[in-house]
């Protein structure tokens, strides 16, 4: 397994435990965040997620029997699927997740009662055109729990993210969501007529053959 990873992942749980030990933070609570970043694991070899299976359920039950996650959001998310190998050249699986990687949020129980319109704006956009600008405004509302959501303020100071609790996401395409062609998977995934007279056309002919 990847050192770096096994690093990140106690670096992370041991945060969390010396705070909640921390008697300042227990007669005045504070928020905290914790990034980890465990790309080097699988970065190089996909076969190694079965580690990181194991590593995360390590993980996760670890923050459960601490009590943690009865006050913690969690936001897994990947930044890209496969770069190369069989998975990403020779199944539509690894076409679509190299632009459409996994993204999960989980929040504690407290929350989902006393948020439920936000929770079911959330479930509405879980199999919806989402991207890590999101994420961010996402994560920026949760600062901004207590105060009313305008998206208007989002727009108008440029912000490209939705808030994944407030803004219902419809019909959405990639222009919508900020995604360039390149990475859009709504035109990748088309067919497109070709002009069999094209530059294109006569370079691709003569490197196969």
């Amino acid at each position: 397994m990847s050192r770096p990873t096994v690093v990140y992942y106690i670096q992370m749980r041991d945060v969390m435990q010396i705070t909640k030990a921390n008697s300042t933070y227990k007669s005045n609570p504070r928020p905290i965040f914790v990034y980890g970043f465990f790309a080097g694991l699988l970065h190089d070899n996909m076969d190694e997620a079965a580690h990181m299976d194991k590593l995360l359920d390590r993980f996760f039950r670890s923050l459960h029997d601490s009590g943690h996650l009865k006050n913690t959001a969690v936001v897994l998310f990947s930044d890209h699927g496969p770069r190369f190998g069989q998975t990403r050249g020779y199944t539509r699986v690894g076409w679509y997740e190299e632009n459409l990687p996994v993204a999960l949020i989980a929040m504690p129980e407290s929350f989902r009662s006393r948020h439920a319109t936000m929770m079911k704006t959330l479930r509405s956009n879980s199999h919806k055109l989402t991207t890590p600008l999101d994420l961010h405004e996402t994560l920026r509302r949760v600062l901004d729990i207590g105060k009313p959501y305008d998206d208007s303020v989002r727009i108008a100071r440029g912000r490209r993210g939705v808030s994944l609790f407030d803004v219902t996401l419809g019909d959405r395409t990639c222009n919508d969501a900020s995604i360039s062609a390149t990475y859009c998977e709504c035109l990748l995934g088309r067919t497109q007529p070709a002009d069999v007279r094209s530059d294109q056309v006569s370079v691709a002919y003569k490197y196969f053959i």
